[in-house]
């Protein structure tokens, strides 16, 4: 009985299998055929129709009606790009235009009928020739953002088209706000009625989306009656360099901004961390000049614009403290290597926007936050730069009238008031920006170089030479030390410290790559931080000297000086203070900040 119920199942088995296998070789088959081209997909004309607005670049955009359709050259697959999501226009209290929300490395894959949009680490790292390269692969693999169906291909096949419009419609985390903000507005959800695509535009390395981004939130930061937060977000999608740049390998002595990797091909016999610096490309455009030792202007120097929304007034000075910078530059060997710029006017550049990846900008912002600051975009490959956006917020004044009053006035005149003349007020944005554009060079702050000068020196006219501390970078402030009557100056400025860094980091260095330049860099560090001048700390650092908002190598004498100055001030506060008909809110602002200040000197 068994043996004849067997012989049927055996034979069932077997035709399966074969039926199994010819299926299989055929959806196979048909696989490799649909890799090809487009088969018997619908023809362009009837996906990308008459009314489409198209822009042309690193790949082509569609606009039609609410549909973002993507045409992506096939050569461009596998490509990586960055993402970068900003937020454009905000409801109040959310953030500000021109504030970063995500940076992330994406690339576009294909598979079949199918388009992935994947996330990229470079977390680890291998080199393809390296037999480790397959493990480091095995470990990493990369997640899938979200998927599009190829709707058609273009006419001569060497691109696809997707529709894009679900990636910004629907709720994807990364190009959305952040877990903790969506956590404190309440966010429940996306709402797909009241979000949609507003405009989109191609340009040769890069890609710009500017959509309507609607939550449903309980407790939104405005508007609470609609349980709505709305904003416009800007995305970007920017190809990274087609020639990497050669990095330049870290040192903990020279403070700059870096980028790591764990790269499991090297010679060692354990996981060794690469540190790479952050900087812009700056390449000579005449090798041989500059071989000899003259100045030469960069192929591509590093420009800024200013925002539009920026007052008149105050552009000149943001500009000057931008351009301050050259003269480190000139130390590294380079003329004009960075250069400010007012934004075009729609008439001169209608396509011109604050958004665009391809632009630097110091972006101004409607804010009553104190404060500036200066981020930067980078290549997690090398830790180039590519793109930087300072946010200056408006308020920063009043703080920088708090500081230069309370920490100058007693011996400084120009301080007294609650108002500054606009070129007192302009040399004060002037450091800021300065400052602000550091960071955005690669430079950390350096909270050691204020210990660096002697402070009897900080009375004389040493400062107006030097500055009030060897970096800018510190958070020195102003020259807190000067007794009434004293012959010197009050404001930072870029110093040897700056100039020392931004050759260590932006010179050309004779070497094959990272590895091979790196005795020159050490020789230039060693020879070097022998002075204080040129020291570098980190505010993390056990160093006892590197100290915020100090000034001098006496941290005593300095603090002693400044409480005879706060004593001088709070005898003459109310006088400096008075407007005729106003009520008394600054003084009671100022005394509040003398306080503050009174504490620092005391520890």
């Amino acid at each position: 009985m068994k043996q004849r119920l067997l012989t049927p199942l055996i034979l069932f088995a077997i035709a399966f299998a074969v039926t199994h296998t010819h299926l299989e070789a055929s959806l196979i088959q048909q696989e490799e055929e649909q890799e090809e081209g487009p088969g018997d997909d619908k023809s362009y004309s009837d996906v990308i129709t008459s009314e489409a607005v198209t822009s042309t670049g690193l790949f082509t955009t569609h606009m039609i009606g609410d549909d973002l359709y993507y045409e992506i050259p096939l050569n461009e697959l596998g490509r990586e790009m960055l993402l970068l999501t900003r937020i454009a226009k905000s409801a109040d209290g959310s953030g500000y235009g021109g504030s970063k929300v995500n940076t992330s490395v994406v690339r576009w894959d294909r598979r079949n009928k199918r388009v992935f949009l994947r996330l990229v680490s470079h977390q680890n790292y291998a080199d393809d020739g390296e037999p480790i390269a397959r493990a480091v692969a095995s470990s990493n693999f990369e997640p899938l953002i979200h998927t599009f169906d190829i709707e058609t291909f273009s006419n001569d096949s060497s691109a696809l088209v997707i529709n894009v419009t679900d990636l910004f419609t629907d709720d994807v985390p990364m190009l959305g706000l952040q877990k903790n903000r969506r956590e404190t507005y309440g966010v429940r959800s996306v709402d797909p009625d009241r979000t949609f695509v507003l405009r989109s535009s191609a340009y040769p390395r890069n890609v710009e989306v500017r959509r309507l981004l609607t939550y449903e939130a309980s407790e939104p930061p405005s508007n609470d009656p609609t349980n709505t937060l709305s904003m416009e977000m800007h995305h970007s999608m920017l190809a990274l360099p087609d020639n990497p740049m050669q990095p330049r390998l870290c040192d903990e002595r020279v403070g700059f901004f870096s980028t790591s990797q764990i790269d499991y091909g090297l010679d060692e016999q354990r996981a060794t961390e690469r540190c790479f610096i952050t900087r812009w490309r700056l390449e000579p455009s005449d090798p041989t000049a500059f071989a000899r030792g003259e100045l030469v202007d960069p192929v591509e120097p590093i420009i800024y614009y200013i925002d539009p929304a920026t007052p008149m007034k105050w552009r000149p000075y943001l500009k000057q403290g931008l351009e301050d910078w050259q003269i480190a530059f000139e130390a590294a060997g380079f003329s004009n290597a960075i250069i400010a710029r007012d934004a075009p006017t729609p008439d001169e550049d209608p396509d011109w926007s604050a958004e665009d990846a391809r632009y630097s900008v110091i972006r101004y912002l409607a804010s009553t936050v104190q404060n500036a600051s200066g981020p930067h975009v980078h290549d997690p490959r090398t830790g180039e730069i590519l793109e930087s956006d300072i946010q200056w917020y408006h308020n920063v004044m009043n703080l920088l009238r708090n500081w230069f009053f309370i920490q100058t006035a007693a011996a400084n005149p120009d301080a007294r008031g609650v108002e500054f003349s606009d070129e007192v007020m302009g040399e004060l944005i002037r450091f800021v920006s300065s400052h602000e554009v550091g960071h955005t060079l690669g430079l950390q702050h350096n909270m050691q170089s204020s210990a660096a000068y002697p402070v009897d020196s900080l009375r004389t006219r040493f400062p107006c030479r030097m500055g009030i501390a060897p970096s800018i970078m510190d958070y020195a402030r102003f020259n807190y030390v000067a007794q009434p009557g004293d012959d010197t100056c009050f404001m930072p400025a870029i110093g040897p410290y700056d100039q020392f860094a931004i050759e260590w980091g932006y010179r050309p260095i004779p070497g094959e790559n990272e590895l091979s330049e790196r005795e020159g860099l050490r020789e230039m560090v060693v020879t070097q931080t022998a002075d204080p001048v040129y020291r570098f700390s980190s505010p993390t650092g056990a160093d006892p000297t590197a100290l915020t908002e100090a000034i001098g190598d006496d941290a005593m004498r300095a603090s002693d000086l400044g409480i005879a100055n706060l004593k001088r001030i709070v005898d003459n506060l109310k006088a400096w203070t008075y407007q005729a008909g106003e009520d008394f809110s600054d003084l009671e602002e100022l005394y509040t900040n003398v306080i503050g200040q009174w504490n620092r000197y005391s520890g």
